[in-house]
C-alpha cells in the first residue's frame, strides 16, 4: 500500500473537520456528486487525463535538447500570464534549456503574438512556448511555423475557430471537464509538473500558480481548489524574497480569505499597464535581495494610491456615459474614448462589482481603432459572447469571467449598434439571482462555515435564508467571520 504524503492527510483532515451545517452547504452545491467533500477538495488530479497534446510537448522539448537552440515563451501581460512564465522560467531553466520570455506591452500594442515582437529573437528550429495566450493568434504562429520555429500552445481561453497551426495546443477548452477552469499558469504547471514529475508541489511554483489563478477570478473548484489547498500547505522558508513579501501580502493565507481580498492586496497593487509592476514582477519573484524587493513592493503601493485616485475620477465618467439600452438588457456598456493604459479590465471589474451585472468598456487605441475589455458575474459567458461576435472582431478570446477583443473598425456607432442586437439575442441572464445554499429557522455561528474557504469564482461565500432575510458570510483581513444582510452575490 503506497504511503500518503503530508498533502493527502492534510486534505483528509481538512474533510474531517467540516462541521456537520458546512457538509450540508457541500450537498446542496453539489447535489448530483457522490461525495460532495470529495468534489468540493479533490484527490490530486491525473494532469496527463485531460490535457491534450502533452506528448507533443514532451517530444518537442526531448528534440529540443537533442537538436540544440531555445524555448522562446510567450506570455500574457497579467498576473496569469506572468506568474505563467515564472513557472516556464524555473522549471526549464532547471532543466537545461535556454529560455528567453517574452510579456508584450498591451498599452502599446495590439492583443495577440505579432511577428514584431518575434523578429530577431525567435529563429528557425526554436521552440515558441506560450503561456495564457495562443489560442485565437493565427497571424503570429503562422509566421513562426513558416520561418521554421516549432509551437507548442498552452492557454486556457476559450477556441475561436480558424485555430492557429501550432505543431501541439494544450488547452483543456479542447477537452472540457475539470482541465477546462485551470488558469493560463495552471495548465503549463500542469503540463510541466506530468513531463518534469519532480516538479511537482514545488512551494515556489505552488506560490505563483495561486497568485496567478487568484488573479485572473477562474473558478475556485475541482483542480483549482486542489492547487490552492497545496498552496496553503507551502513551506515559506523556501520561496526567494520577493515570492516571501508576496505571501506576507496575502491576508489570513493559512485561514480564511477570498479572492476579492488577495485581488485587492496584492494583484491591485502590483496592477497592470502603465506606472504598474507587471513588468518587474518575474525578476520580484525570483529575487532574493531583500531590500530591493521591499523598495519595488513600496514603489508598486505609491504607484497604486495615485492609480486608485485616478481610476475613481475614471469611473466616475464612465458612470455618466453607461448605454441606457444596455442597461433595459441587463448589461453595462461604456464607450469612452481614452482610458489610461492598462486600466480597461480594472474599470469593467470596478463598474461590474457596483452594478453586479457582465460590463463592457470599449474605447478607441492609438491607431483610431477600437477595442474592449470585458468582466461579468452571473452566467453571462463573456468570452462566448464574443467569439459568437468573431466575424466583426479582429481577435476576441478570454475566459467565462474575463475577456476582451478588438475592432478593426473606428465608428464607435457601429459597434455599439453590433453589441446591443447581439445582447439581444444572445442567450444569457447577464444579473445574477442571488444564491442560498441553507433555508434556516434560525441564524447559525458564521465561524462553522469558514473551513470552506477559501471563496470565490465559482465557489460563493456560504448564504442562509432565515425567515424573509437572506445572510450573507463576510470574512475581515483577519479571517474572521460574521454575517451580512444583503442580496449580492459575494463575488
Amino acid at each position: 500500500m503506497a504511503r500518503l504524503g503530508t498533502f493527502d492527510c492534510e486534505r483528509i483532515m481538512r474533510r474531517t473537520r467540516l462541521s456537520p451545517l458546512a457538509r450540508a452547504v457541500l450537498k446542496s452545491r453539489f447535489p448530483e456528486a457522490k461525495d460532495p467533500v470529495n468534489h468540493w477538495l479533490p484527490s490530486k488530479p491525473d494532469w496527463g487525463k485531460l490535457l491534450p497534446d502533452l506528448d507533443i510537448l514532451r517530444e518537442e522539448l526531448t528534440a529540443l535538447k537533442k537538436r540544440g537552440g531555445k524555448i522562446v515563451i510567450y506570455g500574457h501581460d497579467d498576473m496569469d500570464g506572468i506568474t505563467g512564465i515564472f513557472v516556464g522560467l524555473r522549471i526549464l531553466r532547471n532543466e537545461g534549456f535556454h529560455v528567453i520570455p517574452i510579456v508584450p506591452r498591451r498599452e502599446i500594442e495590439t492583443y495577440g503574438i505579432r511577428p514584431g515582437r518575434l523578429k530577431g529573437i525567435l529563429e528557425p528550429g526554436d521552440l515558441l512556448l506560450t503561456v495564457d495566450y495562443g489560442c485565437s493568434a493565427v497571424e503570429g504562429i503562422t509566421w513562426a511555423r513558416n520561418m521554421g520555429a516549432r509551437i507548442v500552445i498552452t492557454d486556457h481561453h476559450t477556441l475561436n475557430p480558424p485555430l492557429p497551426p501550432a505543431h501541439g495546443m494544450v488547452d483543456p477548452q479542447v477537452t472540457g471537464g475539470a482541465a477546462a477552469d485551470l488558469a493560463g499558469c495552471g495548465v503549463l504547471y500542469a503540463a510541466l509538473s506530468h513531463i518534469y514529475p519532480k516538479w511537482d508541489n514545488d512551494p515556489q511554483l505552488l506560490a505563483a500558480v495561486a497568485l496567478g489563478t487568484v488573479s485572473d477570478r477562474v473558478p475556485f473548484t475541482e483542480w483549482n481548489r486542489y492547487l490552492l489547498h497545496c498552496f496553503s500547505l507551502i513551506d515559506t522558508s523556501k520561496l526567494t524574497e520577493g515570492l516571501k513579501l508576496l505571501l506576507k501580502k496575502w491576508p489570513c493565507r493559512k485561514y480564511a480569505w477570498t479572492g476579492a481580498m488577495v485581488r485587492q492586496q496584492i494583484t491591485s497593487t502590483i496592477g497592470k499597464g502603465d506606472s504598474s509592476g507587471i513588468s518587474s514582477m518575474i525578476d520580484f519573484m525570483f529575487s532574493y535581495d531583500t531590500a530591493w524587493c521591499l523598495n519595488l513592493w513600496n514603489t508598486m503601493q505609491k504607484n497604486s494610491e495615485e492609480r486608485g485616485h485616478l481610476l475613481s475620477d475614471v469611473v466616475t465618467n464612465a458612470i455618466k456615459h453607461k448605454d441606457s439600452e444596455a442597461d433595459a438588457l441587463g448589461m453595462i456598456l461604456v464607450f469612452l474614448e481614452e482610458v489610461p493604459g492598462g486600466m480597461g479590465g480594472t474599470l469593467a471589474s470596478r463598474l461590474c462589482k457596483i452594478y453586479r451585472r457582465g460590463t463592457i468598456i470599449v474605447t478607441r487605441r492609438e491607431d483610431g481603432k477600437l477595442s474592449g475589455d470585458t468582466r461579468s458575474i452571473g452566467d453571462w459567458n463573456m468570452a462566448g459572447f464574443l467569439v459568437s461576435m468573431k466575424d466583426i472582431f479582429s481577435s476576441a478570446g478570454g475566459h467565462y469571467r474575463a475577456a476582451g477583443f478588438a475592432y478593426e473598425g473606428t465608428d464607435w456607432l457601429e459597434l455599439r449598434e453590433h453589441l446591443i442586437t447581439h445582447m439581444t439575442e444572445y442567450p444569457t441572464n447577464p444579473v445574477p439571482k442571488p444564491h442560498v445554499d441553507l433555508v434556516l429557522d434560525t441564524l447559525p455561528a458564521p465561524g462553522q462555515f469558514t473551513s470552506l474557504a477559501p471563496f470565490g469564482p465559482g465557489f460563493l461565500p456560504v448564504a442562509v435564508k432565515v425567515g424573509s432575510m437572506r445572510y450573507l458570510l463576510h470574512l475581515n483581513n483577519k479571517g474572521q467571520a460574521n454575517w451580512c444582510i444583503t442580496e449580492d452575490s459575494g463575488e
